[in-house]
């Protein structure tokens, strides 16, 4: 997804950061165990014991492959199978172009994975007693939702350390897990299937198959958690907002969330003007490309004139009948903007036509935890040749003063929009169960000359492997700790556990389960009170409650008054980059008059 003339050294560390926690080690040998023997509601299974001291299912098929005239529809229930499962591999990464990020076995530019990827994973710390129900936490996992792949996270240390049940699952990606076309809706038998938001109905029917099936792995049906990063964590927020997800989970984190959303008109429209605005990836725009790749139109005028002759079932024969290669390479071939964010699309149903209303009394009863990390954009800077440079395959700031205000404006507009905005709303309407984080982490060393904690910091993502626990990152851990900084690392990653978990256990992370953390006190509405926690070791302040919340104003008045920035024309930029990572920034606040000429 980024320029495939990177330079690897950095790559590789970035990436394992991104998958957090690998599972997919290849010294690991898996053996079946009797003692992962299960019998559930689709046949019988038998996993293994993780060598983190936890029993693990890979692979649990939780809906009937999304193939054939499955394929843009909503997600079945699997039906049984027959005789023992053995459920010591995971299942197919869904299909996406290939990435090293979204996962380090493609080969980088092909089309990876299957359409037949709707499989789970279960991780239960062992003995857990007969009568004994453990809180369960669904992992949504990040990548834009366009690429990526459960496999990348392993949370046996997070289960087995804090008693809690993990399940991480695969859905489907971009254009077969968003995709809203007129022609398969009015085709549709009902409102899921013509709904355009296939990813986020797998993330539903993986939840009624964990209310369904997860006692018989000691967890607790009435106790279940959703938390998710990036885009995970923009789908958490979905699933806050989808009357269809009601009732199937109880208390929601949100790390390094998005709630930005597509209108109908956005998702579907050949206009130019929406066009732009939803970076070309509408449906009748990718059908064009589909009929220009098939050779039955010249260009895109001649496409959009025999598109606007198909009919219904002409249009969804043709859709189907394409391979997921030719889908996948024509989308990526023909269209400009490569690097985007498949959002969920308010199609009335689904998601609410409003989209994502923090202000509505919906959420007024929900535990939710909501966060972001202090240098969010340094993650997508150091890929920006306006940043960095590439000497002798290292990677160099070019000018470390630009590098750092570029990345805080722009992470703090995520901040707003992702965090502080919505837990204000939440807060202000009664909801006394809000939480906010801010990850402050940045002690990465020093390796081959390149200065990680200034390059990376505290990035995006960053905070994965210190939640699932066995701070492992797919064998290049040395690349992020030493002996300085491992000790502390460990220290702060049992924190955070011990927060995750006792939210999931009783909805308020309070001091930790051992009830000896910093207490992590709710979001206030009130000025001058406490906000969020910021997560960080005693080496640069440690946990403590901070009390100046982020608002758009804030933002661009600090952003006025910065002498930093030598000129209007650098701050106008500035605001340009918290407008390109927060997605959802209120245009009022360009009545400045600071950019007149930005859009």
């Amino acid at each position: 997804m980024f320029d495939k003339h990177i330079q690897y050294t950095l790559l590789f560390v970035i990436t394992s950061l991104l998958a957090g926690c690998a599972t997919n080690k290849s010294l690991e040998i898996r053996f079946s165990n009797q003692s992962a023997y299960r019998s559930i509601s689709g046949g019988e299974l038998i996993g293994y014991v993780h060598e983190n001291r936890a029993h693990a299912w890979l692979g649990v098929p939780y809906a009937k492959p999304p193939i054939g005239d499955l394929r843009w529809k909503a997600p079945r229930p699997k039906s049984s199978w027959e005789g023992v499962l053995n459920a010591t591999e995971f299942g197919s990464p869904c299909t996406q172009i290939g990435s090293t990020f979204g996962d380090p076995e493609a080969k980088v530019g092909s089309v990876h994975g299957s359409e037949d990827c709707l499989y789970l994973n279960i991780f239960a710390p062992l003995n857990i007693g007969e009568n004994e129900k453990l809180p369960v936490m669904l992992w949504i996992h990040g990548g834009s939702n366009t690429i990526g792949t459960s496999k990348l996270y392993d949370p046996s240390v997070l289960a087995s350390t804090q008693r809690v049940i993990v399940v991480t699952l695969n859905y489907r990606l971009g254009i077969f897990g968003w995709f809203y076309h007129p022609s398969i809706k009015n085709l549709s038998e009902s409102p899921e299937d013509g709904s355009g938001n296939y990813g986020t109905l797998d993330q539903i029917q993986s939840l009624k198959w964990i209310r369904q099936n997860i006692s018989h792995f000691g967890g607790d049906k009435d106790n279940i958690t959703i938390f998710g990063e990036s885009a995970g964590g923009h789908n958490v927020y979905t699933l806050l907002f989808s009357p269809l997800a009601d009732g199937l989970f109880h208390k929601a984190i949100s790390q390094s969330g998005s709630t930005k959303t597509l209108s109908i008109n956005q998702a579907v429209s050949i206009n130019d003007s929406v066009k732009n605005n939803s970076n070309g990836t509408s449906s009748k725009e990718i059908l064009n490309q589909l009929i220009i790749a098939e050779g039955l139109a010249r260009d895109r005028n001649s496409a959009i004139e025999m598109q606007n002759t198909m009919q219904d079932h002409e249009v969804v024969n043709f859709l189907r009948n394409q391979s997921k290669e030719q889908i996948i390479s024509t989308y990526y071939n023909n269209l400009d903007n490569k690097d985007y964010m498949h959002k969920v699309i308010n199609d009335g149903y689904v998601v609410p036509t409003e989209g994502m209303n923090f202000t509505s009394n919906k959420l007024i009863n929900v535990p939710i935890i909501m966060g972001t990390n202090r240098d969010e954009m340094k993650l997508f800077l150091a890929f920006d040749p306006e940043f960095t440079s590439q000497h002798f395959s290292l990677t160099f700031i070019k000018d470390q003063d630009f590098y750092d205000i570029s990345s805080e404006y722009g992470s703090e507009g995520w901040k707003v929009a992702a965090v502080d905005k919505p837990a204000s709303e939440l807060a202000l309407n009664g909801n006394d169960k809000v939480f906010g984080y801010r990850f402050d982490w940045d002690e990465e060393p020093k390796v081959f000359l390149m200065d990680f904690s200034r390059i990376l910091g505290a990035a995006h993502a960053i905070e994965i492997p210190f939640i699932m626990g066995s701070l492992e990152l797919g064998g290049l851990e040395d690349y992020m700790f030493d002996e300085e900084n491992i000790d502390e690392a460990k220290k702060l990653s049992l924190a955070m556990m011990s927060y995750w978990s006792e939210f999931a256990y009783n909805g308020d992370p309070g001091s930790g389960r051992n009830g000896e953390l910093k207490k992590w006190e709710p979001w206030s509405s009130l000025a001058n009170s406490s906000k969020f926690l910021i997560i960080d070791t005693p080496n640069d302040g440690g946990l403590r409650m901070e009390k100046q919340a982020l608002s758009y104003e804030s933002l661009l008045e600090k952003l006025l008054l910065d002498d930093r920035i030598p000129n209007d024309s650098i701050r106008c930029m500035m605001l340009d980059k918290a407008i390109d990572a927060d997605w959802e920034i209120d245009k009022s606040i360009l009545k400045s008059g600071l950019c007149d000429g930005m859009n």
